[in-house]
């Protein structure tokens, strides 16, 4: 994909030759990342790298993506280029992520990613390994009618945080 296949995207395309990863540029991913339900997933083969803002410090694993849809607008507005940290390690709690899950899909679209605040329970077996009993995948939005993406213990086991919420690019 080039430039004119990145709507809004806040910074320019480096050519390939020009690229240091995560010196002067981050890769770029047409996800199509929805902040409503799960939207429609995509495979990422070969990415682009967006020239690296003056004002962010990139670290290796940091990517962009578009965020679209209104249930985390407080933070993201829809149609917001975003950077996430892939991989994210340690608690989630409290944080806002990019996950995906097989199993549960927008009635509309039948997608599988969404960005929401993270929350999980969790409980110890009798070895005194943890598990999830259930996790919530809270929306933040100034609209009605978004709800809690609720998965309990069978199901969470399925969903995969792909990236951690860092910053909106403008």
């Amino acid at each position: 994909m080039r430039a004119a296949d990145y709507e809004a995207l806040p910074y320019p395309l480096l050519d390939p030759e020009d690229v240091v990863p995560f010196e002067n540029a981050l890769p770029v991913f047409d996800v199509a990342v929805a902040a409503g339900e799960f939207s429609d997933p995509q495979a990422v083969e070969d990415c682009d790298w967006m020239q690296l803002p003056d004002w962010l410090k990139a670290e290796p694993g940091h990517f962009v993506t578009r965020v679209v849809g209104e249930s985390m607008n407080q933070r993201i507005p829809s149609g917001t280029w975003c950077v996430f940290r892939a991989n994210p390690a340690g608690s989630r709690e409290g944080k806002i992520v990019l996950v995906s899950h097989r199993d549960i899909q927008d009635a509309d679209t039948g997608g599988r990613y969404t960005v929401k605040r993270y929350h999980s329970e969790k409980s110890a077996d009798e070895d005194g390994q943890w598990y999830h009993t259930r996790i919530v995948l809270k929306p933040e939005s100034r609209l009605f009618g978004y709800r809690n993406i609720e998965l309990t213990e069978d199901a969470a086991s399925d969903l995969q945080v792909i990236g951690e919420f860092v910053t909106t690019l403008s």
